[in-house]
């Protein structure tokens, strides 16, 4: 029997610890994270802090610089939360219930019924507030609470100390980012041995999909990308279509499996055939530009020279143009959560870092590609998480 690493109870109550810390540091007596079911970031906050994932209705959760977490969704998720969350209390509030709908096995409260349990815990009345990831809250939630007139911190600098902290992981979130990033590897070679002339984006991502769920995945960070030919490459984003692989393809595969919530990510461009000479020079540029960056990952590392290590590459290689977006991030909750080190970034690595070294080359005359490969940086140096080393893959 495979034994897979969790994120323990023990663990989120030393997190809700840490917070607390955190916001005693910077006089916030009340601090509100959001969640929603967006595969992409929406459960990040509220599955870091409690373990759970909200589907369906989403979720208010309201963490006392003292005391209990206390939670607010709808009538249906009630129990969800009691069977999956590791820590906090469950509030049925009538604002997240589902309109026109009856729940007669429950009694749903008020919003200020819930933000009075949570000011209980405070056990005062002046209270400082502060929101996490508030861009993501919307916009009548945020009306609702600042309706209450709480005094709201503003400093962006709380937050700047929360990625911080969240940037570094624990021992078990190492062990379970690194099981999910078995995962990814293993999705993505179920995906390379089912490449041939004639199957769709649709089947090969279900022969990835398939080998992940099997091995403890939960779902995808994102949806999983499989991309034949100019059209399916050409973009940043695609969806799997009934497209058919032909000769001469170049295919873009891209995993990201969702393990205890944590996320393991790779993306490789596979040349079925012959390719040009100007694909062949744009998937080794990127390569050598993935090795730039990787030799800049350490302890005390600043996220500017990590980016720029692979964008003078690119430079170099008369391809900076074709680089669409920012690819180095952190990896946890969400697939790509802050910091994301862009060309300016003053985001010094902390030890234990996750980090990933994405080189986007996209929207090209002949389509596009990703070399993705995730890193663990820590005091006793940097490891890439995937068991063969980066290289043109032709079949």
């Amino acid at each position: 029997m495979i034994n897979r690493p969790k994120i323990s109870t023990e663990e989120f109550k030393s997190r809700k610890i840490l917070i607390q810390n955190l916001m005693s540091k910077h006089s916030v007596d009340l601090l509100f994270v959001y969640g929603d079911d967006r595969a992409v970031f929406g459960a990040n906050h509220t599955r870091w802090l409690t373990n759970y994932a909200p589907h369906f209705e989403p979720i208010l959760t309201g963490l006392p610089s003292k005391g209990d977490i206390h939670s607010a969704t709808g009538a249906e998720c009630e129990t969800f939360y009691q069977n999956t969350a590791k820590i906090g209390q469950i509030h049925v509030v009538n604002e997240f219930n589902m309109p026109e709908e009856e729940y007669p096995y429950t009694k749903p409260v008020s919003f200020k019924s819930y933000l009075d349990s949570l000011i209980s815990e405070i056990g005062k009345s002046n209270i400082k507030i502060a929101f996490i990831g508030q861009a993501s809250f919307p916009y009548w939630l945020v009306e609702l609470i600042k309706s209450f007139k709480f005094e709201i911190i503003t400093s962006n600098k709380f937050e700047l100390d929360y990625r911080l902290l969240r940037a570094s992981k624990s021992e078990e979130e190492i062990a379970v980012l690194t099981y999910g990033m078995e995962i990814a590897e293993a999705g993505l070679e179920a995906g390379i041995k089912a490449l041939e002339i004639g199957v769709t984006e649709r089947e090969v991502a279900a022969e990835i999909e398939y080998v992940m769920r099997k091995m403890g995945s939960e779902g995808c960070g994102i949806d999983t990308i499989v991309g034949f030919g100019k059209a399916n490459t050409f973009p940043m984003l695609t969806r799997t279509t009934f497209n058919k692989l032909s000769a001469g393809d170049l295919a873009l595969l891209t995993v990201v499996p969702r393990y205890e919530g944590y996320h393991g990510v790779i993306g490789r461009p596979i040349a079925m055939g012959e390719q040009s000479q100007e694909i062949k020079h744009a998937i080794e540029a990127a390569i050598k530009a993935s090795a730039a960056s990787e030799k800049m990952l350490k302890v005390g590392a600043v996220g500017a020279d990590i980016s720029n290590a692979a964008l003078d590459v690119l430079r170099a290689e008369g391809l900076i143009g074709l680089c669409r977006y920012s690819g180095i991030h952190s990896i946890g909750t969400s697939e790509f959560e802050p910091p994301i080190l862009t060309s300016t970034s003053d985001f010094v690595l902390p030890n234990n870092s996750f980090i990933s070294i994405d080189v986007p080359l996209f929207m090209s005359s002949w389509g596009g590609f990703r070399v993705e490969t995730a890193f663990l940086v820590s005091s006793n140096g940097t490891t890439r998480l995937c068991s063969k080393p980066l290289r043109y893959i032709e079949i």
